[in-house]
């Protein structure tokens, strides 16, 4: 049993989290813009957004997180093995990305357990 959440205070912990990381990748993004890296600005912005809209309910947060886990640690890879390419955004920026991987990974695992505790208390009662 999973509801669609209405107020902030009533998102659990896993979903906050999702949001948070939304809005540091949007407002990321839009430095990157401002930086004149339109490739990173988009990639930023847009996981950003879609993160956000997903901690609206943990099951797809859970999803979504699965999958920008693997986007943002697939763009780490690239921006590492290719000094200079398309998705190399520095050493700091490479490390966050791997930083930004690992937490999404974590926040689909928190929604999972979440899940998991929410069916073990609907089925005792």
């Amino acid at each position: 049993m999973v509801a669609v959440v209405t107020g902030l205070a009533k998102l659990s912990w896993p979903q906050r989290t999702a949001l948070s990381l939304g809005v540091l990748l949007v407002a990321w993004g839009l430095v990157d813009f401002a930086r004149a890296e339109p490739r990173l600005g988009v990639l930023h912005v847009v996981t950003g957004a879609v993160i956000g809209a997903a901690a609206v309910r943990t099951r797809v947060a859970r999803l979504v997180g699965s999958l920008m886990g693997v986007v943002f640690l697939v763009v780490f890879a690239f921006g590492v093995g290719e000094p200079g390419g398309a998705m190399d955004a520095g050493f700091v920026g490479n490390a966050v990305h791997l930083l930004i991987g690992f937490a999404s990974v974590a926040v689909a695992e928190s929604c999972a357990w979440c899940e998991q505790r929410a069916r073990r208390i609907a089925d005792s009662r």
